[in-house]
């Protein structure tokens, strides 16, 4: 497994030289280092160690200006080469190094102690304790120091020996996960195209994936891969990987941006991060965020739920990955106030007495989604899941099929549940349901959008049309339109209701086919015909009268005496409109409506001009 030594110290303490010793490869590769004798971009070489093969090896510069780029190459290293000269023990920059690298994920440090051709015994001594005072209360206490000289190469076997032992006990990087690869240079080679570098973190890296660019979002094929200059169909996490992409020109490319693979990166003006922090920044503060191979500046907003938490709100786009380690810094005077990585790549904005939903890391995709869902009665939503766990919803499609399969998660047209938790609320809105029917005893259905309100769940839209329709379909509510009502409700009428419908009932039924409208009625009944229409929606509420068309109504009963009527005389064949007209002993007036409604109720089949009765 592919790993990687990253060098730390103060300026002039013989890192680039040690490396260049260790592996005959000088990494100050611009002429402004080369006049300086000093790094000021991050230099790469790779040295063979027994066990691991070849080993990339990042070198960072020391002098505190450039301290953006030290964390350029700090954030993605598994071991820690921390440089102190000999000759001159723990200086200022060895400090801030060494506070960086404990609020990365890095767990492995070696020591060398640089120049110790240049210090007496008693001077290497008083290193060495300097160095293991320095160390004592951190995770790196007892790493091994190792006295070298690169010029004589004493001390080289054995900081190999020591490096290879950290590199053993360094965590394994996962290789079956998305990957990133911060860019840190672009250029174009003749003949073959644009070619970024970078150091791969995350999963594998193959020829021919299809890859993103974050920020911008453009699209590219991985046509090669070299590794230390070696062609390879693949790459792995740590190590220093060059690929040429198809598709891209080089004005697409910049240093800073990240190249992933689709769905697990994002462009992003705000972030979430879990930070460890060295000084807690006031609310609001400029910062300088390192993240990737780019330094951004913002602010960051604290939250008073969660110390730890800190939202950051980038001045420009940036690429952003969930997990990805990064540093804060004051922006003047530029101190490291604490680093952490990233807990939700698109972060709504949020005041800072606000609750953050933020996922534990460590999840796997399925394992994340139900620990969203869970005691969720609003449910989540694809979109919102994507964003929280900073993957793209197509890259969740497989776990989300999953949670369906197992009966883990519900889905209604993207809206997600716990099944557990959606039937907690349902029975909030069976509840409020059944209250507005005991408040309402007159009327028998219910605004679904209301009901849903009350119950504080605020399902809305087509995720409501098939929430509602599973619960119609079990039987739990029934659905009228744009109302709902409780199966086991009926409407209560008083006693002058209820003798007011009957008399109107038997004024109906006695009319046979040719109903009276509601002004017929208002004559025959003598009441006032607002009391007829009030009644007459009373007897539609209770299904004890059926709307056929605008005035027209029959009684439940007198609809059925007629089809049974017109069934005895019909029979099974197909018969035309004037036919069903003469059965009923009604008019073409009101036999065409009727019609009408029993195809809609699936009662008849139409069969050109004709119809016949469904069995």
């Amino acid at each position: 497994m592919a790993k990687l030594i990253g060098t730390a110290g103060h300026v002039d303490h013989g890192k680039t030289t040690l490396i260049q010793a260790l592996t005959g490869i000088d990494a100050d590769r611009l002429p402004e280092e080369k006049k300086r004798g000093m790094t000021i971009e991050i230099g790469f070489a790779h040295v063979e160690l027994p066990g691991h093969g070849r080993v990339s090896i990042v070198d960072v510069p020391g002098h505190e200006r450039f301290i953006h780029n030290m964390l350029v190459g700090a954030l993605g290293i598994d071991v820690a080469l921390l440089c102190v000269a000999a000759d001159q023990g723990v200086m200022p920059q060895t400090r801030e190094h060494l506070e960086i690298l404990l609020l990365l994920p890095v767990k492995q440090l070696v020591v060398a102690l640089t120049r110790s051709d240049l210090a007496d015994n008693d001077m290497k001594s008083l290193v060495q304790q300097e160095v293991e005072e320095m160390l004592r209360e951190t995770r790196f206490a007892g790493a091994p120091q190792i006295p070298v000289s690169a010029p004589s190469g004493e001390g080289l076997p054995e900081l190999r020996a020591a490096l290879c032992t950290a590199l053993d006990q360094a965590e394994p990087r996962k290789i079956d996960g998305p990957w990133l690869l911060p860019i840190d240079r672009a250029f174009t080679v003749k003949g073959r195209g644009v070619v970024v570098t970078g150091t791969l973190s995350g999963g594998r890296l193959t020829v021919g994936e299809e890859v993103m660019l974050q920020p911008g979002g453009l699209s590219a094929r991985v046509r090669e891969i070299h590794i230390h200059g070696v062609e390879s169909s693949s790459a792995e996490p740590g190590q220093r990987t060059a690929v040429n992409l198809g598709g891209l020109k080089l004005e697409d490319v910049r240093r800073g941006q990240l190249l992933t693979a689709p769905g697990t990166a994002f462009e992003s003006r705000t972030l979430d991060a879990r930070v460890t922090w060295l000084s807690v920044p006031k609310h609001g503060s400029n910062i300088r965020l390192s993240l990737g191979a780019e330094e951004h500046v913002g602010r960051a907003f604290l939250n008073s739920h969660d110390p730890e938490l800190v939202q950051i709100r980038l001045a420009d786009p940036a690429g952003v990955a969930m997990g990805q380690p990064l540093i804060l810094r004051q922006a003047s005077p530029m101190k490291v106030l604490g680093g952490g990585e990233v807990v939700a790549p698109q972060a709504r904005v949020r005041r800072k007495g606000q609750a953050a939903t933020v996922v534990p890391q460590g999840l796997s995709d399925e394992e994340a989604i139900l620990a969203l869902l869970t005691d969720n009665l609003k449910g989540v939503t694809t979109e919102e899941i994507g964003r929280l766990l900073g993957r793209s919803p197509q890259a969740l499609g497989t776990p989300f099929e999953n949670l369906l399969k197992s009966g883990q998660a519900l889905g209604f047209a993207g809206l997600w549940f716990e099944p557990n938790t959606f039937q907690e609320g349902v029975t909030l809105l069976v509840e409020k349901l059944k209250a507005l029917h005991e408040k309402s005893p007159q009327i028998s259905a219910h605004p679904r959008e209301r009901v849903v309100s009350l119950a504080g769940l605020a399902w809305a839209g087509k995720p409501l049309d098939r929430i509602l329709a599973k619960l119609a379909e079990e039987g739990t509510l029934q659905v009228e339109g744009t109302t709902i009502r409780h199966p086991d409700f009926a409407i209560q009428l008083s006693p002058k209701q209820r003798a007011f419908l009957d008399r109107l009932i038997e004024a109906l039924d006695a009319a046979g086919a040719l109903v009276p409208g509601p002004m017929d009625l208002a004559r025959t009944l003598n009441v006032p015909p607002q009391a007829v229409q009030q009644i007459i929606e009373l007897g539609l509420q209770s299904k004890e009268l059926i709307r056929i068309d605008e005035g027209f109504y029959y009684s439940s009963r007198g609809l059925q005496s007629l089809i049974e009527k017109a069934k005895t005389k019909l029979g099974n064949r197909p018969f035309s409109a004037s036919e069903f007209k003469d059965a009923i002993g009604g008019s073409r007036k009101y036999a065409i409506p009727l019609l009408e409604k029993l195809d809609a109720s699936r009662i008849t089949l139409r069969q050109g001009d004709a119809r016949v009765f469904r069995s």
